[in-house]
């Protein structure tokens, strides 16, 4: 299962997804991501994968359209940090233009 809640202020459009991305859900993530960012046309476009805990490799290929597309992404665990730091690569061979995992919360470790 996969929650989506979007919020859309004038000059930032944010995503926050949490749980599982994969299969059907990312159709949804596809589908709600294309109808407000053509609504919208905010300039600045963040998704929140805090509370991700899972991602397919359809999750991780919405992903990386998305990033095509100028969104800026939030991680602050391994896992999604990881495919954050993949999906930067496999753009821009490495720079963190328009993309950056952001580390959240009050960095409580193990």
């Amino acid at each position: 299962m996969l929650r989506i809640t979007a919020d859309d202020k004038p000059r930032v459009l944010s995503f926050r997804l949490e749980g599982r991305l994969e299969g059907a859900w990312v159709q949804e993530l596809e589908k709600c991501w294309r109808g407000l960012v053509a609504r919208a046309g905010t300039p600045a476009l963040r998704v929140d994968l805090t509370g991700v805990t899972f991602v397919d490799a359809a999750g991780k290929a919405q992903l990386t359209a998305m990033h095509l597309q100028g969104a800026e992404f939030v991680a602050d665990d391994c896992l999604t940090r990881a495919i954050v730091s993949e999906i930067v690569e496999e753009d821009t061979g490495g720079a963190t233009s328009r993309t950056e995992a952001v580390e959240s919360g009050g960095g409580g470790g193990s």
